[in-house]
Parts: C-alpha cells; structure tokens; sequence
C-alpha cells in the first residue's frame, strides 16, 4: 500500500508543470492585451493628430483667405480714392474748360462789336421775282393813225361845207384816240417785281422793267425804283 507521503509527493509532482504553463499562458495573454492596448491608443493618437492637422489645414487656409481679402480690400479702397481724385481733377478741367471758353466767346463779341462794319440801311438781299403782265403805257402810233383815218372816213360822211370840215376832224381826233387806246389795250408788257429783304428788317418791293442778271438771292441796293447789285 502506496503511504500518503508518497500520493502527495506524486501530486505535488504532476502539479508543479501545469502551474507553471499556466503562468506562462496567462504572461502572454498579458503581453497580448498590452499590445492590443497600445494599438488602440496608437490609433487614437493618430486619429487625433489627422483631427488636428486638418483643424491646422483650414485655419491656414481661412487666414490665407482672410489676409487675402483683406489685401482685395485695400486695392478696393485704394482705386475708390483714385476714382474720386480722377473725377476731381476732371471736374476741375470742366471749370476751367468752361471759364476759358467763356471768355474767349466774349472776346470775339467784343472783336467783332469793334470790327463791324455800319449797317448799311438801304441793303437787302432779293427773296422774290414776280413777272407781272401789263397793259402798254404808250402805243407805237400805229392804232392812232388808224384810228384816225378810220374816224376821218367815217366823218366825211357827216355833213357838208364846213360842217362836213369839222366832222372829219373830229372823227380823225377821235378815231386817233380811239386806236391808240386799243393798241395799249391789246398790246402788254412783262414788268418785274422784285421784294428785296432789308438788312435793317422788313421788305421793299421795287418794279423793274428788266431783272438784268438780277436772280433771288442777290445782294443789292435799293435806290429809289431801281436796284444796284453790291459787289
């Protein structure tokens, strides 16, 4: 029969090995679970450090943004005052521009108030030629000495001795008359008249028996019922 002793010594022998690989096991579960630790707060390190360079990144790019505005800004302001200069110096030119045509126009106002010549009062340009049909103020002669004869023949008719003397003479006279008023009567002139428009204002209308290169338009002088062209 197997003592005691010797049971406990053969247990103690078979335990003492399974106590040591289970120290060694759980050593490497520790070891293991260290690392997986690490790992997890390696990855948060580096998710953090991605979060804060990006948080980095877009403040370097609002504060590039803003300095450039603010430099578009400045050039905005900057060409304002140019404009507001620019726009000074051409209101500045307009006056000047202005006064100096002003006095130049009453210069020669002046000039020319010094210069003038008098107004001539009997000038005028011609503004129309009227052709006008008239009868004949005098006959050629031909209608009285028919006229005559024919009244002489008709008062020889009249009468005798003395009376037939003086009928014929009436007759000549009267037929003289007579024809010679016919003749104007059927006989007519072309007489012009021409309105001339005064330097002095108004109009004067002059009666001309030839326009003699006379034309509308012409300068002229009105003396009395005839016109003189100006040279």
């Amino acid at each position: 029969m197997i003592s005691p002793s010797l049971l406990h010594a053969a247990a103690l022998a078979l335990l003492i090995p399974a106590l040591g690989l289970t120290a060694c096991s759980k050593s490497k579960q520790d070891q293991a679970d260290n690392a997986q630790a690490q790992l997890q707060q390696a990855n948060q390190n580096l998710e953090q450090a991605q979060k804060n360079l990006a948080q980095a990144q877009q403040q370097a790019a609002e504060a590039k943004a803003s300095a450039k505005k603010k430099e578009a800004q400045k050039k905005v302001a900057d060409a304002k005052q140019d404009q507001a200069r620019a726009r000074q110096k051409q209101s500045e030119a307009k006056q000047a521009s202005e006064h100096k045509t002003a006095q130049a126009r009453s210069h020669a106002r002046e000039q020319a108030r010094s210069h003038s010549k008098p107004v001539c009062s009997d000038c005028g340009t011609i503004s129309s030629i009227t052709p006008i049909q008239r009868n004949a103020q005098h006959g050629s002669g031909v209608g009285a000495v028919a006229g005559g004869v024919a009244g002489g023949a008709i008062g020889s008719q009249i009468g005798h001795g003395a009376g037939k003397t003086i009928a014929e003479i009436a007759g000549a006279l009267g037929g003289a008359y007579a024809g010679n008023a016919a003749e104007k009567h059927i006989r007519k002139v072309t007489v012009y008249r021409v309105n001339v428009a005064m330097d002095t204002g108004g109009t004067r209308s002059v009666t001309l028996n030839s326009v003699n290169g006379l034309s509308t338009g012409t300068r002229v002088r009105v003396d009395g019922h005839n016109l003189a062209p100006l040279r």
